[in-house]
C-alpha cells in the first residue's frame, strides 16, 4: 500500500530518522507512538508529502487517497453551514448534481435526444454513486460527532475551534480515503462522540494510523503499534497495553544483557 524505505530525515540540524523502514498494509489499524519530539507528526507529513523526503524512498499504490486530520486545521473557518462544509467530501457528486439541475432546466425548452440521453446518464451515475443519500449520510456522521439536528444549517464560523475540528473530521470520514491519518483525533471530543468514532472506525474499510495520548482509545482501536525510538521504527502486534508489557520485557532483557556484558 505504502512503503518508506531506508529513509532519513533531518529537521533543525537534527536527524529524527536515520535509515528507517516502514511498510503499511491495507486495512491495518496502527497506533503511532513515541516520546514527544521524536517526530510522529513529522512522519505523517512525510507520508502526505507535505515534507519532502530527500534521503530514502517512498512508494505508494497508484491513486492511493490519503486523509490527514491534524490540529492546524482548526483555523479553517468559512461562512458555509457545517453541513455544507462536511459535504465538500462529495465534490465530484455535487458537480454532477449541478449538471443534472442545469440540464433539467434546459430540457424544459430543448427536449432533444442528446439532452435526454445525457440527463439519463448523469442521473444513473448520481444514483449509483450514492448521490441521493449523501446528505442523510453527512447528517448521520455530524450528529454522531455530537451536533444537534438544528445546528447543521448554522455557519461553521459560529462554532468554537473544537467543534470546527469535528466538522473537518466528519468531512474526512465522508471522503473515505484509503489511508486515514489521525493526529490526536479525540482532543475535542466528549465521551459519547469518542465511542461513536470508535464504532465507526472499527468498520472502516481503509487503513487507519492514529497518534493519540488517549490510552483507552488506542486500546479500543488498534491492532498494531509502531514505535518511534532511536531514529528508527519498531513494530509490535497487538494493542497499546500489549505493547507496554512487551516493551517492558524487551527493556528488562536489554538491561540484563548490558549488565552481563559489563561483568
Amino acid at each position: 500500500m505504502l512503503s518508506l524505505n531506508k529513509f532519513s530525515f533531518e529537521f533543525g540540524g537534527k536527524y529524527l530518522y536515520k535509515d528507517a523502514d516502514w511498510h503499511i498494509k491495507p486495512k491495518e489499524r496502527i497506533g503511532l507512538v513515541g516520546r514527544n519530539g521524536t517526530g510522529k507528526s513529522t512522519l505523517l507529513k512525510l507520508i502526505t508529502e507535505e515534507y519532502e523526503l530527500r534521503e530514502g524512498t517512498i512508494s505508494k499504490h497508484k491513486n492511493l487517497s490519503v486523509g490527514y486530520l491534524h490540529q492546524d486545521m482548526v483555523s479553517y473557518n468559512p461562512q458555509k453551514s457545517i453541513r455544507d462544509v462536511a459535504m465538500e467530501a462529495f465534490e465530484g457528486l455535487l458537480k454532477v448534481q449541478e449538471e443534472i439541475e442545469a440540464l433539467m432546466e434546459k430540457v424544459t425548452h430543448d427536449y432533444s435526444d442528446e439532452n435526454i440521453q445525457r440527463l439519463g446518464e448523469l442521473q444513473e451515475t448520481f444514483e449509483s454513486s450514492g448521490g441521493y443519500t449523501m446528505q442523510s449520510t453527512t447528517e448521520e456522521i455530524l450528529e454522531g460527532l455530537g451536533f444537534k439536528t438544528e445546528e447543521l444549517t448554522k455557519p461553521l464560523s459560529e462554532f468554537s475551534g473544537g467543534w470546527r475540528m469535528r466538522v473537518i473530521l466528519a468531512r474526512m470520514l465522508l471522503q473515505q480515503p484509503d489511508l486515514l491519518l489521525l493526529d490526536e483525533p479525540t482532543n475535542h471530543l466528549d465521551l459519547p462522540s469518542i465511542q461513536w468514532l470508535e464504532n465507526y472506525l472499527k468498520g472502516y474499510n481503509g487503513t487507519v494510523i492514529i497518534v493519540s495520548h488517549d490510552r483507552k482509545f488506542l486500546n479500543q482501536m488498534i491492532t498494531k503499534i509502531v514505535e518511534v525510538a532511536n531514529k528508527k521504527l519498531y513494530q509490535w502486534e497487538g494493542n497499546y497495553d500489549f505493547y507496554l508489557k512487551a516493551k517492558q520485557e524487551r527493556d528488562d532483557l536489554q538491561s540484563r544483557q548490558y549488565e552481563n556484558q559489563q561483568q
